[in-house]
């Protein structure tokens, strides 16, 4: 086997440069790919983290009724000691109380629909980190009878820190919500549409101003781990009352972000596979040439002595050496670069800001450095390559010493 690699080894460097040329076809062609994957990949992360972590949680426990009628009404009172007993789950981060309701905001002769989060200020930014988007003034404190509001927000109203908002609902039970509110802070949310439109407000306060006095929208878990998700529901399901209460997962509240990042991923797959055929036609063609033009030499092999199933193998030796070589250096030279962008994600300007701001995406681009990338890339040069090998086997197994002597 020994004496196989050696031989195997050398005839690929007797001629260096259909070996190079053959190597960077496949090595450059393996590197868009990663490099394509990797963004795709990073993207769809980005997505699902600006989800989770922006605003739903992995879990949220709400009213039974309240996820398809998003109404004051449909709010629900909690027990401490059940809420106690939950956020004991070593594997529960913490547990965010949430009221959530509508409002128009008013400023001046602006007005605008706007969603009034009621928050714990200090449980909110143990999850959402919402303490890091402030752009200006100062951040809520659990006793304040003011508010933060989105950037882009107050951009519409044009309303600045120490300035005065209205906000006019209606409360719990019909009864009327009407406030008059300072802005203490201003803050830049990483979710474009939340960003449009987003008022904070103390969840004491706001539930002063919803005389929602105690009741709650949502009880929203952070975990540590996401591959805890399904154990966690099913524990709290447990404990908890299901004619009153519903838990829902972070998938189950973002199935249009979910179907979004699946039509996108068979996209990708598309593009991947015209990548691949491309490397295919390549390597294939390699080994067409190659094979065809060792003819000769086989035939000469084969008449001193050597079997043809040895001389199979040597060939195949050296197609595995040449699609690891091309492998090998692909994923070298895409590493600096996959590095670089994980930790210096593209930023987009101009239209391109407004455009996927549309779509309700963050206008980055980041990298993902997963693993399985690049596991999947060179198991599939490894088949595209498998497939290959076949047709110097079966040249050589079907080979005619004379005819191939006299070519």
């Amino acid at each position: 086997m020994n004496t196989i690699i050696k031989i195997a080894w050398r005839n690929i460097w007797r001629n260096k440069r259909r070996t190079m040329i053959t190597v960077a076809s496949i090595m450059f062609a393996l590197f868009f790919a990663i490099i394509m994957r990797g963004f795709q990949k990073g993207s769809y992360a980005k997505m699902k983290e600006n989800a989770v972590e922006s605003y739903s949680g992995y879990l949220q426990v709400q009213n039974k009724d309240y996820w398809y009628d998003k109404n004051i009404n449909n709010t629900m009172e909690i027990d401490q000691n059940l809420v106690d007993e939950l956020a004991n789950d070593d594997r529960v981060k913490v547990i965010i109380p949430r009221l959530e309701s509508f409002a128009l905001a008013s400023s001046g002769e602006s007005t605008k629909g706007v969603v009034v989060m009621g928050i714990d200020p200090d449980k909110e930014d143990l999850m959402t980190q919402v303490k890091s988007y402030l752009l200006m003034g100062s951040f809520v404190k659990s006793n304040d009878r003011s508010i933060m509001i989105a950037e882009g927000l107050a951009k519409f109203l044009g309303i600045s820190v120490n300035d005065t908002l209205v906000l006019f609902s209606s409360g719990y039970h019909g009864a009327t919500a009407a406030g008059l509110y300072p802005v203490k802070g201003i803050l830049k949310l990483p979710t474009p549409e939340m960003n449009r439109s987003t008022v904070y407000l103390p969840i004491i306060e706001a539930q002063h101003l919803f005389s929602a006095y105690d009741r709650y929208t949502a009880l929203v878990f952070d975990l540590y781990d996401m591959k805890d998700v399904n154990a966690v529901q099913t524990s709290v399901a447990s404990k908890i009352d299901a004619n009153q209460y519903n838990v829902m997962s972070w998938e189950a509240m973002n199935k249009e972000l979910l179907q979004m990042i699946e039509t996108d991923n068979a996209g990708g797959v598309i593009m991947i596979a015209i990548l691949y055929m491309v490397i295919a036609f390549g390597i294939f063609g390699t080994v067409l040439m190659m094979t065809n033009e060792r003819m000769r030499e086989f035939s000469v092999m084969v008449s001193v002595g050597m079997q043809k199933s040895k001389l199979a193998t040597v060939v195949v030796a050296e197609l595995f050496f040449l699609t690891a070589l091309a492998v090998l250096a692909g994923i070298i030279i895409s590493l600096p670069v996959m590095y670089y962008f994980y930790y210096n994600p593209i930023e987009f300007s101009g239209d391109a800001v407004e455009a996927m701001q549309d779509f309700n995406f963050e206008p980055v681009l980041p990298m993902s450095m997963e693993f399985n990338i690049f596991i999947f890339q060179g198991i599939a040069i490894s088949i595209l390559s498998l497939i290959a090998m076949s047709y110097p086997t079966i040249k050589i197994l079907k080979l005619n010493v004379v005819k191939g002597l006299r070519s």
